[in-house]
């Protein structure tokens, strides 16, 4: 039997109801306090409410082939606004451009939904996610005090960041391939 060589490829599909346990465990995954199934149904089922499953063809150890979950974007749209909810990469799949794939495509369904601008809240102590959105366009705006409680109940602010989504028509500076 002739087996095709497949490499690894990434693929963004939006989310639909079958989709809601495995968005809601790569929420789990990524954040100590997660959002449950019926959050994301109704953040989902909001006007302008859309959500993003980034998934990865693989190929197991036995052979077998597969589309993983990996990564999701949570977003909204309300007139000429977006806001970028929620985004996150399984913890192993990390460090690979999904986020940036999965920003990229958020920001150009919210300027195709009518944003002209994108709004988002980042943890100040999150560096690695402040680089992604500075890459992509996004500068602060604002500050949000004790934004973020933390586990152990520890507060963190939050840096609101904006962006023009008129600059879509290339890639942004500094923006990485998928994979």
């Amino acid at each position: 039997m002739l087996a095709l060589k497949r490499t690894n490829s990434l693929s963004i599909k939006t989310v639909g109801p079958f989709d809601l346990g495995r968005l809601a465990r790569l929420h789990q995954s990524c954040f100590d306090d997660p959002w449950s199934r019926a959050d994301l149904a109704h953040l989902l089922a909001l006007p302008g409410g859309f959500g993003l499953l980034a998934r990865l063809f693989e190929r197991n150890l036995a052979g077998l082939d597969g589309m993983r979950g990996v990564g999701f974007a949570l977003c909204r749209v309300m007139r000429d606004e977006g806001e970028l909810l929620s985004i996150g990469v399984g913890p192993v799949y990390r460090r690979r451009a999904i986020g940036a794939a999965l920003l990229r495509e958020s920001m150009e369904r919210c300027r195709r939904a009518g944003a002209l601008t994108m709004f988002l809240e980042v943890a100040t102590d999150n560096r690695s996610a402040q680089m992604l959105y500075r890459s992509f366009g996004f500068s602060e705006v604002g500050e949000r005090e004790g934004y973020y409680q933390r586990p152990d109940g520890t507060r963190v602010s939050a840096y609101t960041m904006r962006c023009d989504l008129s600059h879509l028509g290339g890639r942004p500076s500094g923006a990485r391939p998928w994979l």
